[in-house]
């Protein structure tokens, strides 16, 4: 199933109501996380062998944490050091509970409270180093004392385990706020974080584990605007086995306006990737010029020429779905075409490529069309149509996906490291497949093709979205089994789609997706 994501009022809210309705007391909570984050710096340590260990605290509930991680430590017999940013007057509630039983048990805490004696900190005798200095409440630039613990840290060259998050990491962006570790094991409490799973928050979490402190599940999901990650259970429903006497009119027709003179390759790669998904037909709507290089060799997928919006229209009006945009240029007559299709076609419509671009600016005509659309714009794409920068795009990309699903009335896929899937009520699904060798020509057309067919397929446009996805970032991790990141192309994603789908033999199992 589906996990939820939660931004740091969500989290905030989830612990407020675990305390004060569910009567599970904050300390409780504490020393779970805190034992889970000892455990995990203890698997970093040689096998069997007691080590040091350096615990670098901050003065709220993430340094309470660490001080409980600190104890279990020390108790297991390891030698422990606790650095702590602030002084002890400072510290309130659960943290200072946990320095006073630390006090009790004579482990002592150096005070670093100093520019000076934080610069002179020596971290790099420690073999593991644990970062409870921010935790996901983090709103403003790291500076002083903090900025130069953290750069201490990503300069001792030694495993870090960071307590909920890299401090100085947006929980809810997955920016850096103004430094941050570079954390080899995060270990975040009930649920994973915003920033944990969006880059380049995913990149300096390191390994993630979801710790379990003992809240309760159902405080994690409530509300139409929630974010989730998907899962392999999720793909499960929609690639079950066919039934004994299914024929390919089960399995819909789409219908693919795509193709230039100069980019043939874009159709070719949308059709072939629309039959290996499982649509029982595909037909291309293309010049004649592009259709006689696309057919050759393509025995899957049927061919019609098409010269204007009238032939456009009457190709798709008796399939199942279409899909308009990959290599088809955006001169006058296919601007006209596309503006006509994405307003009339009353069957759902995924809109890739060229077809974005001819929409930027003319947003409107999505809130009249007469069926469910689905854009899938890469971050430049996604930069013109919303009129900002390709930067701020990345910065904010659930909330720019969310914010452009609900005023286009449609279901965004917003392209990248971790892909983003929006739907017109702003709830969000981040897929976690995917690696950096899919970043080279036609990889887009394949995830419309895909995206397509599981539209043929009579899934929802979120469903065929997400799944869509899914699994196209799952073929590009077997793909990067195979043949490496850097050899493979958008053909390879085509021919493992099959593989990553297939039933009986675990979803993905040969790709690790």
């Amino acid at each position: 199933m589906a996990i939820p994501v939660l931004t740091s009022s969500e989290m905030m809210a989830v612990d407020k109501k675990t305390i004060e309705e569910i009567g599970i007391p904050g300390p409780v909570l504490m020393e779970q996380a805190g034992r889970a984050c000892a455990e995990e710096a203890e698997a970093l340590l040689p096998e069997n062998q007691p080590g040091r260990i350096a615990v670098i605290c901050g003065k709220g509930n993430n340094g309470g944490d660490g001080l409980v991680a600190a104890r279990y430590l020390h108790n297991a017999g390891h030698e422990v050091e606790i650095f702590m940013l602030a002084h002890s007057d400072s510290l309130r509630g659960d943290a200072l509970l946990n320095r006073n039983i630390l006090n009790s048990l004579d482990v002592p805490v150096k005070v670093r409270a100093s520019q000076e004696s934080v610069s002179n900190m020596d971290l790099k005798s420690f073999h593991v180093l644990v970062d409870a200095i921010f935790g996901t409440g983090l709103s403003k630039q790291v500076r002083g004392v903090y900025e130069t613990a953290i750069e201490k840290i990503n300069a001792s060259g030694k495993p870090v385990v960071s307590v909920d998050i890299p401090s100085g990491l947006s929980s809810d962006t997955g920016q850096v706020m103004g430094c941050a570790v570079k954390a080899t094991v995060t270990v975040t409490f009930g649920a994973p974080k915003v920033g944990q799973l969006v880059f380049p928050g995913a990149d300096i979490a390191g390994d993630l584990v979801v710790a379990d402190i003992g809240i309760p599940p159902s405080l994690y999901s409530s509300g139409p605007e929630m974010t989730w990650l998907l899962t392999d259970d999720d793909m499960q429903p929609y690639l079950g086995l066919r039934k004994q006497d299914a024929h390919k009119g089960n399995f819909g027709h789409l219908a693919v306006i795509a193709g230039s003179v100069d980019k043939p390759g874009s159709a070719g790669l949308c059709c072939s990737a629309a039959c290996r998904s499982g649509a029982g037909l595909v037909t291309l709507g293309a010049k004649k010029e592009v259709l006689d290089r696309v057919l050759v060799g393509a025995v899957e997928f049927m061919g019609s020429t098409i010269q204007s919006f009238t032939e456009a229209y009457g190709l798709c009006g008796d399939k199942t779905a279409a899909v308009v945009g990959p290599g088809l240029g955006q001169d006058k007559e296919v601007a006209e075409m596309v503006m006509d299709l994405v307003e009339n076609l009353p069957i759902p419509l995924v809109i890739d490529a060229d077809g974005l671009n001819v929409l930027s600016g003319h947003l409107d005509v999505l809130k009249k069309a007469k069926g469910e659309r689905i854009l899938t714009p890469h971050p430049g794409e996604m930069a013109r149509l919303v009129k900002l920068s390709t930067a701020e795009v990345q910065s904010h990309r659930l909330d720019t996906a969310r914010q452009l699903a609900s005023e286009a009335a449609c279901t965004v896929v917003l392209k990248g490291a971790s892909t983003i899937v929006a739907d017109q009520q702003k709830a969000a699904f981040i897929v976690p497949t995917g690696n950096p060798g899919m970043a080279s020509g036609g990889s887009g057309d394949v995830l419309c093709g895909v995206i397509g067919s599981f539209l043929c397929q009579g899934l929802g446009p979120v469903e065929a979205a997400s799944v869509g996805a899914y699994i196209h970032g799952a073929a590009g991790d077997l793909a990067a089994n195979y043949r490496g990141q850097r050899g493979q192309t958008a053909s390879d994603l085509v021919d493992l789609l099959p593989e990553v789908m297939k039933v009986g033999e675990g979803f993905g199992e040969d790709g690790d997706s």
